[in-house]
């Protein structure tokens, strides 16, 4: 089990907590999630209150339940901004706040009810910093010793999770406040190193940390690149031989794929842009494979994990005169707009490649593309820009107050986000929540893919990419060629070279020759030279690219339009591999350059690995992000006649619950600080209880109700394992917190009874 600590909130210093008050429904709250109204004057009301927070596993039930809530006891909601005080203190705090709690026991009910309560706002208590065990991991021992197998080669890692007997997934795990208790030492890095494992092309960057002679960032060196790339970034392919094991990734993998015999071939499994399968995808789990160029499948968290090593290894090897693996700070980005889930199979795939030990989580940070683009355009000055009409100011991070929108076009995705300069310490503040889809570089290929298929017969190209992967992958790397020197203002054809692999297998499955099917075709923009090449005309090339552009631009527009941001963006920075585009820049550049700024740095393809660096030196850059969606507990709460459905009704020992209620933890669009966490406080049903499960889902509308509503859906388990703490006679309460203003969502708990942590397990990943 990886145990996952929150570097960026534990590197947020705040004065002191922030106290946020979250809206909840009082038809459903009955007076518990949010301050006693001025009429709770009487015993009834307060006894409601109490009751409301009970949340049973084995009731008797009408129906089967929609969610797998167990007993648990919930007792307030609130948002702290994590604030660090010594650990002595803290005992006092957590003691303190269980205190105030005491008063609305049942036995203390009628000396504490009053004509008029006051708002109840609860601080979080400001439990230290987690004590990591580093006993095991996956049955392994995290010591250094034992990482090696008796040749001295490193052990191959399995998935997180893998074999264990608790459940998977990246967490935050803590342990009893023991000082006997082996944290494994603190980590320390010498040099960030930036991944950025992308749809397409892939690469690394680097940059010392205490190195005061060189403060550059450092791209890859020992790199054989695609033309147009400066040689920084090796396609992102990946090739196994025949018993699936690592052979290459890169240019070479892909040369080492062509130069093979069509029938040997066929044995090799050929991955190429294999990060789609994350796309979108809410299917993503441990067991998930991914299908090879001759119709194999392998496991994806290998295929990733063995892409990851390689770069790591690249990077390691370039680095080995100042750094080894256990002082490297690692980033890895993604994009904005992946689900939890992804964001998770990512660090367990870092994991499998040995990026980083279980009990020093926090050497990975996972960086989001446009985030990273941000960082790195905020940092720019007008030698870095390539718009002569920009008329930009010497320095962009200069002008606190700046709203800027980023448009980060992929090969695969295009993510957009919206930040704001902060006027007080220079932070980004992201203004609105990230949007964007499928609408990379990759979309212009499906067109061109439409093309042979009406030229050649579909079923002709779906059988050439399974009989002769390598023909059909030199078919599309010829394509792409064309694709990035096409431009609007171009008045020649295209010429697209198809390989002689192609042609031949045509002939022989088809019996007809190539230049004849050209012209039976029908269209002038197409046609086939006596050199032997497919001539593509500049207006059926913008053709190509019309579909994915307009997406691109309604994405742009739909977030210009949201009243969030309205009137406030001012620049448009234009980043990515697609950006390299200059049919794309031309469009972005028509569509909104009376509007806005509109800037494209130089290395547009290189923003995004430039600026994770800069994120690495300092994760809390981006002060301030939005919740995409709603996220919530399922929980019963009191039956209310004429407020729930009957069909929600469920009978416990004579009482009335409705089940299936979500409960929100963040609401979609709420602005969620660095460090600041939803907080839950749970009490056990009975003091023999040794697990707390909680159920967090998902839901795409703010209205949502339950957890049976459309559009929501379980993204996630929470496991609080209470078998390792000491039972207690006065009833055990367990703190939980969340946080979501980071990157990526953490947890952790505390038994406030036993004085000790608990092991938490919050899982994305099945």
């Amino acid at each position: 089990m990886n145990r996952v600590i929150n570097p960026i909130a534990e590197l947020n210093h705040a004065a002191g907590p922030k106290v946020i008050r979250g809206r909840r429904d009082s038809s459903l709250d009955s007076g518990i999630h949010h301050p006693l109204s001025d009429t709770s004057s009487d015993q009834d009301d307060l006894t409601e209150a109490v009751n409301n927070r009970l949340c049973f596993a084995n009731s008797v039930r009408l129906r089967p339940l929609g969610c797998n809530e167990t007993d648990n006891l919930v007792e307030e909601v609130y948002v702290s901004q994590l604030n660090r005080k010594s650990t002595e203190n803290v005992v006092d705090d957590i003691e303190s706040i269980s205190n105030s709690h005491k008063s609305l026991s049942d036995d203390s009910l009628s000396e504490n009810v009053t004509k008029k309560s006051p708002s109840r706002v609860y601080i979080a208590p400001d439990i230290p910093p987690p004590i990591i065990h580093t006993n095991t991991q996956n049955g392994v021992d995290n010591g250094e010793a034992d990482n090696k197998e008796p040749d001295g080669k490193e052990k191959e890692r399995k998935p997180i999770g893998e074999k264990e007997e608790k459940t998977e997934g990246i967490v935050e795990e803590v342990g009893s406040l023991a000082e006997e208790e082996d944290t494994g030492g603190k980590f320390e890095a010498k040099v960030v190193v930036a991944v950025d494992l992308g749809t397409t092309y892939s690469g690394y960057a680097y940059r010392y940390i205490d190195h005061p002679s060189d403060v550059d960032i450092h791209l890859m060196s020992n790199c054989q690149g695609e033309p147009g790339l400066n040689n920084q970034k090796l396609p992102s392919i990946l090739l196994l031989d025949p018993s699936r094991k690592f052979h290459s990734f890169g240019c070479s993998a892909r040369d080492h794929f062509h130069d093979l015999d069509a029938a040997e071939a066929h044995l090799w499994l050929y991955f190429d842009k294999f990060k789609l399968t994350l796309h979108n995808n809410t299917d993503v789990s441990r067991d998930s494979m991914i299908k090879a160029s001759n119709g194999c499948e392998v496991n994806a968290l290998t295929v990733f994990s063995h892409a990851l090593y390689y770069l790591k290894s690249e990077a390691l090897n370039e680095l080995h005169h100042y750094a080894d693996s256990s002082n490297v700070q690692w980033v890895i980005t993604v994009p904005a707009i992946w689900s939890h889930t992804a964001k998770q199979f990512v660090r367990e795939a870092a994991y499998m490649a040995g990026m980083f030990e279980s009990h020093h989580p926090e050497q990975l940070l996972i960086a989001l593309e446009p985030e990273a683009a941000a960082i790195w355009c905020r940092n720019l000055r007008t030698s870095l820009i390539e718009d002569a009409n920009s008329n930009c100011d010497n320095c962009v991070d200069n002008q606190c107050g700046l709203c800027y929108m980023v448009v980060d076009c992929g090969g695969g995705t295009v993510d957009i986000t919206v930040h704001r300069v902060d006027q007080n310490n220079g932070s980004l503040q992201e203004l609105h929540k990230a949007v964007g889809g499928s609408c990379g570089s990759l979309g212009v290929d499906e067109e061109f893919n439409r093309i042979l298929g009406g030229i050649f017969g579909f079923g002709f190209m779906s059988q050439l990419q399974v009989e002769r992967p390598a023909a059909f992958t030199e078919l599309m790397l010829s394509f792409e060629s064309r694709k990035r020197s096409a431009s609007p203002f171009r008045h020649l054809a295209l010429n697209i070279s198809p390989p002689y692999a192609f042609i031949d297998y045509f002939r022989k499955v088809t019996g007809k020759e190539v230049e004849t099917v050209v012209e039976n075709y029908g269209k002038p923009e197409v046609s086939w030279s006596p050199h032997g090449l497919l001539r593509i005309h500049p207006s059926l090339m913008m053709e190509l690219f019309r579909p994915t552009i307009e997406r691109v631009i309604q994405h742009i527009e739909k977030v210009l339009s949201s009243p969030r941001v309205l009137n406030k963006i001012t620049h448009l920075y234009l980043v990515g591999g697609f950006a390299e585009s200059q049919i794309l820049q031309q469009a972005i550049r028509d569509n909104f350059s009376k509007r806005l700024k509109v800037i494209i740095p130089q290395g547009v393809a290189l923003s995004v690995l430039r600026g994770a660096v800069l994120f690495g030196l300092n994760p809390t850059t981006v002060s301030v992000r939005q919740a995409r969606h709603t996220y919530g507990i399922g929980v019963l709460r009191k039956f209310i006649d004429g407020v729930h459905p009957v069909e929600k009704l469920v009978v416990k020992d004579g009482q009335e619950w409705c089940v299936d209620v979500l409960d929100p933890l963040v609401e979609a669009n709420q602005t969620l600080r660095v460090g600041e966490m939803v907080v839950r406080k749970y009490t056990p049903a009975t003091s023999k209880q040794s697990e707390i499960v909680l159920n967090i889902y998902c839901a795409q509308s703010p209205s949502a109700k339950f957890v049976t509503d459309h559009g929501v859906r379980r993204i996630g388990t929470l496991k609080l394992d209470l078998r390792q703490t000491k039972a207690s006679k006065q009833p055990r309460e367990i703190i939980a917190r969340l946080t979501f203003g980071g990157t990526e969502v953490t947890a952790s708990a505390y038994d406030t009874a036993s004085k000790q942590y608990v092991d938490t397990d919050l899982s994305f990943l099945t």
